[in-house]
C-alpha cells in the first residue's frame, strides 16, 4: 500500500456496512520539511545554483533573499514545498514530475526579471510591484 493511501475496510460492498474511517493522523505521510522556510533554506536554495545580481551586475534572474515577505512568492513555494512533499516518496518519476511540472515553472516564475521580486536584490528588499488594480465584482454576480 502507498504510504499516502488512506486505510479503509475492505470489502466489496455486498452488505450495507459503511466503510471504516481513517483515524485521525493514520495513513498521513510524515513531512521531510516542516513548513515552507524550512524546505527554501535547507533544500531550495541548494538545488539553484544560479548567477544572481550579487554585485549590482545585471543578470536575467531575480531573487530576494526575504522572499518570505512578497505574498506571491510564499504562495508559489508553499506550493512547491507541497508538491514536493507528495512526489518525493514515487521511486519511479516522482521527482522528474516534480521538476518539470512544479520546480522549473515556479522558480522560473520567480526569478523572471520583472516577476515578483522586481526591483529587490538578494541583499536588499525594495519591491517595485503594487497589487493588481481592481473594481468590485456587480453585486450578486457570485452568489
Amino acid at each position: 500500500m502507498d504510504i499516502g493511501t488512506r486505510r479503509t475496510h475492505n470489502h466489496d460492498d455486498i452488505d450495507d456496512e459503511p466503510l471504516e474511517e481513517a483515524k485521525p493522523g493514520e495513513g498521513e505521510r510524515e513531512l521531510v520539511y516542516a513548513n515552507v522556510a524550512e524546505f527554501v533554506t535547507e533544500h531550495l536554495a541548494y538545488q539553484y545554483r544560479r548567477d544572481i545580481d550579487l554585485a549590482g551586475r545585471a543578470t536575467t534572474f531575480t531573487w530576494c533573499a526575504q522572499w518570505w515577505r512578497h505574498e506571491e512568492a510564499v504562495s508559489r513555494l508553499t506550493g512547491l514545498w507541497r508538491a514536493w512533499e507528495n512526489l518525493r516518496t514515487d521511486p519511479t518519476t516522482g521527482l522528474a514530475v516534480w521538476w518539470r511540472d512544479y520546480a522549473d515553472p515556479t522558480m522560473r516564475a520567480l526569478f523572471e526579471e520583472k516577476g515578483p521580486f522586481h526591483g529587490c536584490t538578494p541583499r536588499t528588499h525594495s519591491p517595485k510591484g503594487i497589487p493588481l488594480p481592481l473594481d468590485p465584482p456587480p453585486t450578486g454576480l457570485f452568489e
